[in-house]
């Protein structure tokens, strides 16, 4: 969840199990929220870059560190079962939550949870993600950038997206614009040269609507 400038205050990205719940959110929550003046939704269709994405860009670290951070190859067939439900409701709080905690939101044994947790690890079916202030590595400038982009040429520009090391999230999706990204600048000068040498240089890239993010609120997992 990012507060920005421009013409969406509020931006976030909302994961619904079901039809009902997305229905409710976008029918009835959010229009009867106070001082909500309009809400534009959009459908992430493709993920280019961010989260459980590996894209293949640069890297600050080396091969070597690269591979020790890494996570094993899934192994078997990742399901996720109801059950699993408020175990991954209490990690999406909180990632660091401790097996005693766990334990006591599943009511499961401690052994179960430890079992069960490896297991989704294993198979793949969950992901730990890291949030890092990229302001303590000199990057004081989050901008959100809604692009139109040719439908033809929509899989290539993302794949370049993959390559800027600006790039921390980029995605495509419906409504007037088919391409979402997030970026890290040092600065608006490094923002102007960006967008100038990186982006306009990119074929099918018709428009694009600049947003800088004036408060970060979360970038993984859910606010309670």
């Amino acid at each position: 969840m990012t507060i920005a400038s421009g013409g969406a205050e509020v931006t976030c990205i909302v994961q619904n199990p079901g039809t009902a719940d997305r229905d409710a959110l976008l029918l009835q929550k959010l229009p009867n929220t106070p001082r909500l003046v309009s809400v534009r939704a959009h459908c992430l269709i493709h993920y280019f870059a961010g989260g459980a994405v590996d894209a293949a860009g640069p890297n600050a670290l080396t091969p070597e560190q690269a591979a020790a951070v890494r996570p094993p190859a899934a192994e078997g067939l990742a399901v996720l079962l109801d059950s699993d439900q408020p175990l991954i409701a209490a990690l999406a709080r909180d990632g660091r939550t401790g097996l005693p905690e766990l334990a006591t939101a599943t009511g499961w044994s401690e052994s179960t949870v430890r079992r069960r947790l490896e297991h989704l690890l294993r198979t793949g079916a969950i992901f730990f993600d890291v949030e890092v202030n990229p302001v303590l590595f000199g990057f004081n400038a989050r901008i959100i950038l809604w692009m139109s982009v040719a439908p033809a040429h929509l899989e290539t520009v993302g794949r370049a997206l993959c390559t800027h090391p600006e790039v921390v999230f980029a995605a495509a999706t419906t409504g007037a614009t088919n391409l979402v990204a997030t970026i890290i600048c040092p600065d608006m000068a490094g923002l102007y040269d960006y967008l100038t040498h990186r982006i306009g240089p990119l074929p099918g890239v018709e428009r694009v609507e600049t947003a800088p993010a004036l408060r970060h609120v979360k970038q993984v997992g859910a606010v309670f």
